[in-house]
């Protein structure tokens, strides 16, 4: 009870003092409005774009594991994860504000990707049954939107922003994790998986670590 009591009042005492900032509360709603935005033109773009063929790939993995549903178990890492990183961010409203902006950018960089390397799913492929994307974005009939896994990305982006050791530790383990049951359910080409990572640090380089785009301003206010 007393984590709790005690998480209650290190949100309610950053995000006073974030709000006491008038600059804060303006761009942080900016950033939050247009981060929306891009996010659901993006899913609408990944709709129009599921009747595209692609190229069917090869897998070398493929040949060693036989196609397994592994839905739940992905949902399961996934969504714990998620939960972890959710309470450890809501903490630092600072954070929050760059961590939006590289979440968005990434999800933007995947549209893009889907669009440049078209793919169309494995033969033998099981579909992923993931109730909260299918209710929040409609993908849950969308195969084709595959380099590079969206799972991977965002678990990958929560690992770099993430600074509590513990609640980091679980996120890497939840991504090795999925990254491996998607590949062997294939949901996932082995290059989707290996891929998502990279661009997820380079989302993580711009907003976060060197914060090319909020700059000096919530940087001499970031506490983690």
């Amino acid at each position: 009870m007393n984590l709790i009591e005690n998480w209650v009042d290190r949100v309610k005492a950053n995000w006073r003092a974030a709000n006491s900032d008038s600059s804060f509360r303006k761009y942080f709603w900016l950033n939050f409005g247009l981060c929306l935005t891009i996010h659901y033109t993006v899913v609408f773009w990944i709709k129009i774009n599921s009747t595209r063929p692609g190229t069917v790939l090869d897998d070398m993995a493929y040949h060693f594991l036989s196609p397994s549903d592994f839905s739940f178990v992905t949902f399961f890492m996934t969504y714990s994860a998620v939960f972890l990183f959710l309470f450890y961010i809501a903490q630092h409203p600072f954070l929050l504000q760059r961590g939006l902006s590289a979440f968005v950018t990434l999800f933007l960089i995947r549209g893009i990707c889907i669009y440049l390397v078209p793919l169309s799913p494995a033969p033998g492929i099981i579909p992923l049954r993931d109730p909260i994307t299918n209710a929040m974005a409609g993908e849950g009939t969308i195969f084709n939107d595959l380099f590079f896994s969206g799972h991977i990305g965002d678990l990958s982006l929560f690992f770099l922003i993430c600074q509590n050791k513990k609640v980091k530790a679980y996120i890497l383990f939840a991504a090795i994790t999925v990254g491996l049951l998607l590949i062997w359910q294939r949901v996932h080409y082995t290059v989707d998986v290996i891929a998502a990572p990279f661009f997820s640090y380079f989302s993580y380089w711009i907003y976060v670590k060197r914060d090319l785009i909020w700059g000096p301003y919530v940087k001499k206010h970031l506490v983690l």
